[in-house]
């Protein structure tokens, strides 16, 4: 059999599809747990009022870093600069 340099390529990429596969399902299996922890603490809840991934992916695209540290800046809360 001739060995070619893309043999190890393709071998390590179907390592990190295999390791990305086994990575979701336990994703997905912890997800699933904390939706029955929450659950149990908090009750149901309802799945109309969840954020999409689109709405999220809007927010996050519209969202300034550091906007939020104007309101502690505001109340004297942050710390003070080292000089």
């Amino acid at each position: 059999m001739n060995s070619t340099p893309n043999d190890p390529i393709q071998q390590r990429l179907a390592d990190l599809e295999a390791e990305n596969a086994r990575l979701r399902e336990a994703l997905d299996r912890v997800k699933a747990e904390r939706k029955e922890l929450r659950e149990k603490v908090y009750g149901p809840f309802p799945d109309d009022e969840r954020t999409t991934e689109e709405e999220m992916a809007k927010i996050m695209k519209d969202r300034v870093p550091g906007e939020g540290m104007k309101f502690f800046a505001e109340l004297g809360l942050l710390p003070k600069k080292a000089s």
